[in-house]
């Protein structure tokens, strides 16, 4: 039976703080949309990202290169210079980075319990997302008290790869850098469209959905479980007989 190096996070390590139930959603993605818009208007433009185009502007790699796209992409926008867009991405930073301290974030039940059931046992951690770095940085500052990054022996994140999920590139490139094969690895992923990617790349999954997505097909998961704390090592080790065939991505 192979032996188990690696698990592999995919899924949020994040929730609001149930003690604030009036938070705003802490999806990062949004707020870094929210940020965005606050500093074009504290600069005077009329630039606004709806959700829709911030999501299209997201298959472009950084910040900087996101506002200079579009810009280019209408000739009303042309005057706003390079040294405009600069300053806007720092004021941005700065609105993001406070919007994450307001949210009161925690990290979600049983992540820090399996991040230290895996550092207890030789197994190593890794984080792959489809996020930027700049949001991972953000959470990693506004989580620094309560979870241990340092942890994580690789983190992907969208710059690193040149298709998000559900292609199997993340988790590809992350094995990579563990230096270990999909069959020793097990990734935690809470959308179906994570759990496709993992298994394209011929990694066991378990399916997380939370309250927010237990309408999504998890079917395909080798494991659902509701609560990370449900996570032991017996648990870990058994799933490593259900060992998949890559799916596939084209």
């Amino acid at each position: 039976m192979p032996q188990l190096k690696a698990v592999i996070f995919g899924t949020p390590l994040h929730h609001t703080d149930p003690d604030y139930p009036n938070s705003p959603i802490s999806e990062t993605s949004d707020i870094q949309r929210q940020a965005f818009n606050e500093a074009f208007a504290a600069a005077g433009l009329d630039w606004h990202w709806t959700a829709q185009t911030y999501n299209d502007l997201l298959k472009i790699k950084s910040d900087p290169q996101r506002m200079r796209a579009y810009r280019d992409a209408d000739l009303a926008r042309i005057n706003v210079t390079d040294s405009t867009i600069a300053a806007l991405h720092k004021a941005k930073t700065g609105l993001y980075m406070a919007m994450l301290a307001d949210l009161h974030l925690r990290p979600r039940p049983g992540v820090a319990e399996t991040i230290e059931l895996c550092a207890n046992n030789g197994i190593h951690l890794a984080l792959c997302t489809a996020t930027t770095l700049e949001n991972i940085d953000g959470l990693r500052t506004a989580l620094a008290d309560l979870l241990p990054f340092d942890r994580f022996a690789t983190i992907v994140t969208i710059e690193s790869i040149e298709r998000a999920k559900p292609a199997p590139d993340a988790y590809i490139y992350c094995l990579k850098q563990l230096q270990i094969a999909a069959n020793e690895a097990i990734a935690i992923e809470d959308t179906p469209v994570g759990i496709a990617a993992a298994k394209a790349a011929g990694i066991i999954t378990i399916g997380t959905p939370d309250a927010s997505n237990t309408d999504r097909d998890f079917a395909a998961a080798n494991l659902i479980i509701h609560d990370l704390n449900d996570i032991s090592l017996d648990l870990l080790m058994s799933l490593l007989d259900r060992q998949p065939a890559p799916l596939g991505f084209s």
